[in-house]
């Protein structure tokens, strides 16, 4: 039995992993009716196109490229969304008078798309927002105030990987029927080789000089750099790095086992971020993403007709590897101590003595690993009650509904 088999059992659930995929395995979280698949698997679904400038106001962006890919060759790793805040006036149906209404609304329909809502709020704002609030248990955060009253949405990558199967329709379906003037401002896409068996930091670096992600002949080449121990590799991991990171198109190859902590590991991960700096980024992306990534650059032709890990065997692949590193790094720390105070105390009293005194608290090496493990907070929306707008007592609070209100003040307020 695995180290990671191990765990599961005494977590009491062996198939704790496979929450979220089981979760929403073609339903979604709110109601039975089944949930289709997202188009991003067969290429005859797809029309190819080549990037493209187009004038955009004054600005001149240009388009994405995309290409039939016969497969799952890609998923969404990283999402930033903005809409504007009378998103959530249509969604709620009635007026909302500060802030807090407009983020209680916003979890509870974030909760029926990805399956997880907001859970707290930080002490900071963040991306030139005035406020922010973490989304799920760190699956990502939502930033409000401050900027043209638009609201930011981003899903990190483990926020992607554990949403509830189907998120990404669901997600489509709301931004294009529902949303004001939503925005996908970026995207990262991802493309995992777990056996190395045909990309790696180095066949990226041989494309590179052979002109592979170049868009067109003759031009210059894209900025390339390389990050780590390239001469003399020690396992901690490469990187290769294509383009200019502030650009629209930005390309990164990088070793994700050692990454993670086995240093023999092969896995070696591609991933495209797309940006809207200078990139029009269309809403489509959500169900076609395996079509942008293969239309991303000329020599990823080469592997149209790979297929991406599944989901299931990702979370396992990177439960087992994080486990197994966390365990070296305890025993080559502390192996010694823990030995000698085994005899010392006793198993028993060792084990109960050398505990955090937050028995609930995770390492961050482990918090990927522990994400998607089933639901241990609750969602502002079910904690909050929300108040009923009154025109004649709440007309001249409603001309400013951006106002900040105190949790205190607004529980207090909201149950009379």
């Amino acid at each position: 039995m695995s180290n990671l088999q191990k765990y599961q059992v005494q977590r009491g659930s062996a198939c704790a992993l496979a929450h979220s995929d089981a979760q929403g395995a073609g339903v979604s979280p709110q109601s039975n009716s089944p949930v289709t698949a997202p188009i991003n698997n067969m290429g005859e679904n797809v029309a190819e196109t080549v990037e493209q400038q187009v004038l955009k106001g004054r600005r001149i962006l240009t388009t994405l490229a995309k290409k039939p890919a016969h497969k799952r060759l890609a998923i969404i790793d990283w999402l930033n969304i903005t809409v504007h805040e009378d998103t959530w006036l249509k969604t709620a149906g009635r007026g909302l008078i500060c802030t807090d209404d407009f983020i209680v609304e916003a979890s509870r329909q974030l909760e029926k798309i990805f399956g997880y809502g907001i859970t707290a709020k930080r002490d900071y704002g963040m991306n030139f927002y005035r406020e922010a609030w973490v989304l799920g248990e760190e699956m990502g955060h939502v930033c409000f105030g401050g900027q043209r009253e638009t609201m930011l949405i981003t899903l990190t990558g483990t926020g992607c990987m554990n949403a509830a199967k189907g998120w990404e329709i669901r997600l489509y379906d709301f931004l294009s029927k529902t949303a004001v003037r939503p925005n996908i401002s970026r995207i990262d896409l991802a493309h995992d080789d777990l056996q190395g068996a045909y990309i790696s930091v180095d066949w990226a670096a041989d494309r590179w000089a052979g002109r592979g992600f170049n868009s067109a002949k003759g031009g210059r080449l894209v900025n390339i750099e390389r990050l780590g121990n390239w001469d003399a590799p020690t396992g901690a991991g490469r990187t290769l790095t294509l383009g200019i990171r502030d650009a629209g198109k930005f390309c990164r190859f990088y070793e994700k086992g050692k990454q993670l902590g086995d240093p023999n590991s092969p896995w070696c991960r591609a991933e495209v971020e797309f940006k809207s700096s200078d990139r029009i980024i269309p809403l489509d992306i959500l169900l076609e993403p395996s079509a942008y990534f293969a239309g991303a650059y000329p020599c990823f032709s080469e592997f149209f007709d790979q297929e991406h890990a599944q989901r299931l065997e990702l979370k396992t692949k990177t439960a087992e590897i994080s486990i197994d590193a966390a365990v070296r790094v305890v025993k080559h720390q502390f192996g010694k101590y823990n030995s000698f105070f085994r005899q010392f105390f006793g198993d028993a009293d060792w084990l109960e003595k050398a505990c955090s005194d937050d028995r609930s608290a995770v390492p961050k090496r482990l918090k990927p690993v522990m994400a998607g493990m089933g639901k241990s907070m609750e969602y502002i929306h079910e904690i909050v009650i929300s108040k009923v707008f009154d025109v004649d007592t709440d007309f001249l609070p409603a001309l400013d509904n951006r106002q900040s209100c105190s949790k205190r003040e607004y529980l207090a307020h909201s149950r009379g």
